[in-house]
C-alpha cells in the first residue's frame, strides 16, 4: 500500500514508536511548517541537514541530483528556515555539504539565521582512499556548517575532560602577542634564584621578552613577572586563572610560563575531524560497510550515506538523551539510526517513499530490534 504524504510510519502498530520518534514520507518544505503548526515549534535541540548537493549526477537508485541554482538555493533556505522554527532557543543546525556549494549555502544560512549566529565549520575528512581523477586538487574534506538559533544561548560543544597534571605552555608561536603580568609569588621557577635583567629572551622559534627585571627567591618570583609573548591566554584570563588558584611555572630558561592543569574540565571540540588525528573518526568507507548489511539482502547501497559514527558524534555534542533531533533529508536513515542508538528522539522526513521500504525501515528496525512491518 503506498504511503500517504503525511503518514508517520509505525512498526507493527507500536504507538510508542510514534510517540518517541516519527519517520515521515513527504516534502520537507510542506511537512516542516505543518509540524511546527501542530506543536513541534521550539521543541528540537538539533537539526542535521544532509541535502542533495546539486551535483548533476544520476545514481543507480534512479535519482537525478540536479536543480537550477536558484531553485536549489531556495530549497536550502526554505528547509533551513522551517528547521529554525522547530529549534529550541538553545538549539543548533548542522548542515553537511561539499566544498563547491559551501559558499552559496553559507550565504543562504546567513539570511535565515543571521551572520551573528554562525558558529563555525567542521572539516570532516571523509575518506581514507581519495580519488585522484580530479584535474587540479584532490578533495578529501567535507564542510559541516554550524548555526545557532541564538548564539547567546548555545552551550559550548565539549567532549571529554582535561587531563590532571598535564603541563600546557602559554607560549605558542602564531598566537597573538600579549603583555602578561604574574603577581609576586604566583609562579614557580625551576631556574636558580637570582636577579634576571629585562630584555630579549627569544629563541629561533619563539619571541619572549622580559619587560621588567625579575627577582627569583626560593623558587618563586619575588617581584612581578612581566612578559611579552605569543600567548595562549589573554592577560585578563591569566589573572583570572591566578585568582582561581592556577599553578603556573617556568621550568627553565628562556622564560616560557606553563600552566599545570587540575584536570576534570570539559574540553571544547576542535573543527578538524580527521581519521588521521582520531583513529575512531569514521569515513565513507565505514558507511559503505554499514550499507553492506542491506546489500546482502539485494538492496542497492545508498551512494551518499554518512557513517553512523559521524552522526552519533554530532548528536552527542549537540543534544542530551531524550532530546529531539530533526532530519529533513532522511535519505538512507543514518540520522534516525544514530538518534536511536544514542537514546535521542528523532523526527525524520524523506520525500522518496521507496527509500522507507528499501533503506530507512530496515535500518531503523535493525537498530531497535523490531520488524519492519508498517501500516
Amino acid at each position: 500500500m503506498p504511503l500517504k504524504p503525511a503518514e508517520p510510519i509505525k512498526f507493527q502498530g507500536q504507538d510508542w514508536w510514534v510517540q518517541l520518534h516519527e519517520l515521515i514520507h513527504g516534502d520537507s518544505r510542506v511537512m516542516l511548517p505543518q509540524l511546527a503548526a501542530a506543536g513541534h515549534a521550539g521543541t528540537a535541540k538539533v537539526a542535521y541537514l544532509d541535502p542533495p548537493y546539486n551535483t548533476g549526477r544520476t545514481t543507480r537508485l534512479g535519482y537525478r541530483d540536479f536543480r537550477e541554482a536558484s531553485a536549489w538555493s531556495e530549497l536550502i533556505s526554505e528547509v533551513a528556515a522551517s528547521c529554525r522554527e522547530l529549534l529550541r532557543p538553545e538549539g543548533s543546525l548542522w548542515l553537511h555539504i561539499n566544498d563547491r556549494q559551501a559558499a552559496l549555502v553559507r550565504s543562504d544560512l546567513n539570511e535565515v539565521f543571521g551572520e551573528e549566529n554562525f558558529i563555525g565549520t567542521v572539516s570532516w575528512e571523509r575518506t581514507r582512499r581519495p580519488s585522484y581523477a580530479a584535474k587540479h586538487i584532490v578533495s578529501t574534506v567535507d564542510p559541516i556548517l554550524i548555526y545557532a538559533k541564538d548564539a547567546r544561548q548555545l552551550a559550548p560543544f565539549t567532549s571529554g575532560t582535561t587531563e590532571k597534571g598535564k603541563r600546557v605552555s602559554l607560549v605558542h608561536r602564531g598566537n597573538r602577542i600579549q603583555t602578561l603580568t604574574f603577581p609576586a609569588g604566583s609562579v614557580r621557577f625551576g631556574v636558580p634564584d637570582g636577579h634576571y635583567l629585562a630584555g630579549d629572551h627569544s629563541t629561533a622559534s619563539v619571541a619572549v621578552h622580559l619587560t621588567a627585571d625579575l627577582v627569583v627567591e626560593r623558587g618563586r618570583n619575588a617581584t612581578p613577572l612581566r612578559l611579552r609573548i605569543p600567548s595562549r591566554y589573554s592577560a585578563a584570563r591569566v589573572l583570572d586563572m591566578i585568582n582561581e588558584g592556577a599553578d603556573f611555572s617556568v621550568p627553565q630558561l628562556p622564560f616560557r610560563p606553563s600552566y599545570t592543569s587540575p584536570g576534570g574540565r570539559s574540553k571544547m571540540v576542535g573543527s578538524l575531524w580527521s581519521w588521521q588525528l582520531d583513529p575512531e573518526m569514521p569515513t565513507h568507507e565505514d558507511a559503505l560497510r554499514e550499507q553492506s548489511a542491506l546489500a546482502a539482502d539485494g538492496t542497492e547501497p545508498f551512494p551518499w550515506a554518512k557513517p553512523e559514527g559521524l552522526l552519533r558524534r554530532i548528536i552527542e555534542l549537540a543534544t542530551e538523551p531524550r532530546e529531539l533531533v530533526v532530519d529533513p533529508f532522511a535519505g538512507s536513515g543514518t540520522t534516525a539510526v544514530a538518534a536511536v542508538q544514542t537514546g535521542r528522539r528523532v523526527l525524520a522526513i524523506e520525500e522518496r517513499g521507496d527509500l522507507f521500504e528499501s533503506h530507512i525501515g530496515p535500518r531503523v528496525a535493525r537498530a531497535v530490534g523490531i520488524s519492519t512491518a508498517h501500516h
